[in-house]
């Protein structure tokens, strides 16, 4: 073994140990005594990405590519450095080039929909999402992101479409129930919106969103007045003391925070026609 296989080994066993600054320094010092490494130098961009030192990851990725200039996998680990420092636009060029280089890359349009999520060119992000989604129909992570470019677009029954389905596959994913919470709640379905809040709740004790929602939800007399008129004109759309006992009931039930009783009533009314 000779003089750079065994400070490789050592390296590699140092990374194994969890002590990637020296693995860095050997990796350094045998590029600087042969810089044509491409494989090493693949290695030191991963560890100074690993460490949160984006800006070194980069650069060494960028040198590969001066040299691999169609290396998909380093313009693929690249865009999504570019992508780790919110150079949003620059990602998307990476993506765009790892498409070229490599199609059956997939997931490089799941990247590249973040990407154009964040510089707020939504209806591109769905676009690469579905990309991902036609070519990958099993991964979860397209049809997730797409649900939510969709509820930030106010396209809310297509977000409730696709999280149901992954609500139904798996329904312990706690990110999936508070977005449903959240696009029924964009749509006023008020009772819906609380029983995505509460599943999120049973899931995980300590979501912080999920509480916040529900509390306001519960405080917020406005919004149960929402359900008492559409519960009502369920009944008779030119009754509007029916409306306003619905109201009055449900204030009261509100003021001791029993939301689910005020629910029941309601329910009951709109099965009931007024004396």
């Amino acid at each position: 073994m000779n003089n750079i296989e065994e400070l490789i080994a050592r390296a590699k066993r140092l990374e194994h140990h969890g002590q990637l600054g020296k693995a860095i320094e050997i990796y350094r010092r045998i590029l600087e005594s042969d810089e044509n490494l491409i494989d090493l130098r693949i290695s030191l961009a991963s560890l100074y990405y690993v460490l949160g030192n984006i800006e070194k990851s980069i650069e060494q990725y960028e040198i590969v590519i001066r040299r691999e200039p169609e290396f998909s996998f380093a313009l693929y680990q690249l865009g999504i450095s570019y992508y780790r420092a919110t150079k949003f636009t620059k990602a998307i060029e990476l993506f765009k080039r790892v498409i070229e280089v490599e199609p059956d890359l997939y997931m490089a349009y799941y990247w590249m929909g973040l990407a154009y999520y964040h510089t707020g060119k939504l209806h591109k992000s769905i676009d690469a999402f579905k990309k991902l989604n036609n070519n990958l129909p099993g991964s979860t992570m397209g049809f997730y992101q797409m649900a939510i470019t969709y509820k930030a677009l106010g396209m809310f029954e297509d977000a409730i479409e696709i999280l149901n389905k992954l609500a139904e596959e798996d329904p312990a994913l706690v990110s999936v129930r508070y977005h449903l919470g959240l696009s029924y709640l964009g749509m006023r379905k008020i009772h819906k919106a609380l029983e995505s809040f509460r599943i999120v709740i049973e899931l995980d004790p300590e979501h912080r969103g999920a509480k916040n929602k529900i509390a306001e939800l519960v405080s917020d007399q406005e919004m149960l007045y929402t359900f008492g008129i559409e519960a009502a004109a369920a009944v008779d759309k030119d009754d509007p003391e029916l409306i306003a006992a619905n109201y009055h009931i449900a204030r009261a039930y509100k003021g001791f925070a029993e939301i689910d009783e005020a629910f029941k009533f309601f329910k009951k009314k709109i099965t009931e026609k007024p004396e």
